[in-house]
């Protein structure tokens, strides 16, 4: 009796992010402070207030001491519901990470803005986190716990049958504040 043959079927490989090849290669030396800024509106105590909450970054590489230099940037602002959509409060804040890397070799820019976009902002929010808790407090202002990073974003809320959703959807964390009578 012959013996049967198992075929493998070849699995194509997905290529690696090339955010991943530079995650894999650093690690983190420094995280430090160098801009910010508080603004409040006398309305800032009033009433019920969402929040937006926008980041970006830049990246800069030192290949002759075997840095990567991300500079994470960080814009919250509340607005009261219900009164001027201008913001009743806004907290602006910039880190700058510096990661040690051994190797650039095939690594590519785009790899590196990808790292800078994620691993950045995420090795940046606790300090980000801390300094809004902090400056909300010395603001006067009732407590805010600011949410955990998210690398997935939550799905909008599905919207009840029938109604169209209106507008163009925020790629920045919107949520409600809590009013100090709460």
């Amino acid at each position: 009796m012959a013996a049967k043959k198992k075929v493998l079927k070849r699995e194509r490989k997905k290529p690696i992010s090339p955010g991943l090849l530079v995650s894999g290669r650093v690690q983190i030396r420094d995280v430090r402070l160098i801009n910010c800024k508080c603004d409040q509106k006398p309305v800032a105590t009033a009433g019920k207030k969402s929040y937006n909450i926008a980041t970006s970054t830049d990246v800069q590489l030192d290949k002759d001491h075997g840095f990567i230099v991300v500079i994470a940037k960080f814009h919250f602002e509340a607005i009261v519901e219900k009164k001027s959509r201008e913001p009743a409060m806004t907290i602006d804040a910039s880190f700058v990470l510096t990661y040690r890397i051994e190797s650039f070799e095939g690594l590519t820019r785009e790899g590196f803005k990808q790292f800078a976009n994620l691993n950045g902002i995420y090795n940046a929010w606790p300090y980000w986190r801390e300094f809004v808790q902090n400056m909300i407090g010395r603001m006067g202002l009732p407590p805010l716990t600011m949410p955990v990073f998210r690398i997935v974003q939550t799905p909008p809320k599905a919207k009840p049958a029938g109604k169209p959703i209106k507008g163009k959807q925020k790629k920045s964390t919107k949520r409600i504040l809590r009013d100090a009578a709460d």
